[in-house]
């Protein structure tokens, strides 16, 4: 795999537009020829990442400068996360050429190792279907992945400390309520690990290593890295990139937690609709709206333990059409 050198760089503490530079002029040389990289950084201070095909509206512009958050949109995919040093964020960046063309197989060879690393450590670590590192049920590690140039990038963290309300509450929501559920399944369903960031930078080295076949050696930037560093950093404080290309709003509001646990909101005619869902299945759920006659939360706790699909056949068969249809559009949003 483009030689038998893993590079290994260990930025320290950065700020947080270097955060994510960084890891983007690693990509940068990858596909140039350097070798494939294993990569550590910590945010000085905190700020907000959005996926690069993601809308600037998911986030709560008002609650950042209130926080005195930047936000920054990267170059592979996912929605508005909250960042700070309580995160400890590690990247393996291979040519194209090394990973496999079926975006599953490719994210599980390439993050395996970070959940081995989890488990010298002493964390009782799985590789989720999807991509989340989780004990148990809750996440400790998410996921970023894409292809920049001719490099596949994939970004994770080691978490440390987390601002459960903080990470809810910079995402833009249709109201009070919703945020608070939404904190509260961050609560529910996202850990910290009590894991030296050393520890775990070790332990990653020698697991990455051994799963590439690659001698591990400590590395620097290459010029081609320092020149497209500087032109990233330019470009990622730019209005325009910060933007994005612009896509349509979707019908209804819906932001995922981790993997398989998700919130939802539509209304329309002066009928809302709140679901928290974990695993395919309805785990709280909220109607409001004046045609209800009072129903709303006795509709809520009728539909918990069914499927979106269940809900809106057991709403549309009690007569609540408009309800049903709403929960359909959650349902066709996912």
């Amino acid at each position: 795999m483009g030689g038998a050198t893993l590079r290994v760089i260990d930025f320290g503490r950065v700020s947080p537009l270097r955060s994510q530079t960084l890891w983007h002029a690693i990509a940068h040389g990858v596909s140039a020829g350097a070798p494939p990289t294993l990569s550590f950084m910590q945010p000085e201070s905190p700020y907000v990442s959005i996926g690069f095909h993601r809308r600037l509206d998911e986030v709560d512009d008002e609650e950042c400068r209130r926080r005195g958050l930047r936000v920054f949109r990267r170059m592979v995919g996912g929605g508005p996360v909250y960042i700070d040093n309580g995160q400890l964020f590690f990247q393996i960046t291979v040519p194209a050429s090394a990973a496999t063309a079926m975006r599953a197989r490719a994210l599980r060879s390439l993050l395996e190792p970070a959940a081995e690393a989890f488990r010298a450590t002493g964390i009782a670590a799985l590789l989720e279907d999807q991509g989340d590192i989780a004990v148990g049920d809750r996440k400790i590690s998410g996921h970023g992945a894409g292809q920049i140039e001719q490099a596949v990038t994939v970004v994770a963290n080691l978490i440390t400390r987390f601002d459960h309300t903080a990470a809810a509450r910079i995402i833009a929501a249709p109201d009070v309520a919703t945020t608070d559920e939404l904190e509260g399944l961050m609560r529910r369903y996202v850990s910290a690990t009590p894991v030296s960031p050393e520890a775990f930078r070790a332990a990653a080295v020698e697991r990455y290593a051994a799963a590439l076949g690659l001698d591990a050696k400590a590395g620097a930037l290459t010029d081609v890295e320092t020149a497209a560093l500087a032109s990233l950093d330019a470009e990622f404080v730019a209005d325009e990139w910060l933007m994005g290309a612009g896509r349509p709003a979707p019908p209804v509001w819906r932001v995922k937690v981790k993997a398989g646990v998700h919130m939802a909101h539509a209304a329309a005619d002066g009928l809302s609709a709140r679901l928290s869902l974990a695993h395919g299945r309805i785990i709280g759920a909220s109607f409001a709206g004046p045609s209800l006659n009072g129903a709303g939360e006795r509709l809520g706790h009728a539909v918990c333990g069914d499927t979106e699909e269940g809900a809106r056949r057991r709403l549309a068969a009690a007569g609540f059409d408009q309800l049903a249809e709403l929960v359909g559009a959650m349902e066709r949003g996912r």
